[in-house]
């Protein structure tokens, strides 16, 4: 959505975020059952270590650059206190 309203390329940057979200890496596959296993493992872990590290604490800062200047008093105002709200939330119904 950032790139599109900005009408900017996808880079490497943006790119890796996506592949972090997605839990996507470029590994080989070959012949042998127990190493496409050992990979597909790796790329999960990966995703999930990808998702936790990178991806959520984006999301939950809202760290997209049209959200920059001007518009971050929206995130102040707005889009700070949801996300404390929803981690809040989620925080008290998986508590118990």
């Amino acid at each position: 959505m950032c790139l599109i309203l900005e009408g900017t390329w996808l880079g490497d940057p943006e790119q890796s975020f996506f592949n972090a979200l997605l839990g996507f890496s470029v590994m080989q596959y070959s012949d042998s059952v127990l190493g496409n296993l050992f990979v597909t493992v790796v790329n999960i872990v990966g995703g999930v270590y990808g998702l936790l590290t990178y991806a959520i604490p984006r999301l939950l800062f809202w760290d997209y650059s049209f959200l920059a200047g001007t518009a971050s008093l929206a995130k102040w105002l707005f889009f700070y206190p949801v996300s404390a709200g929803t981690v809040w939330g989620l925080y008290t119904s998986l508590r118990r």
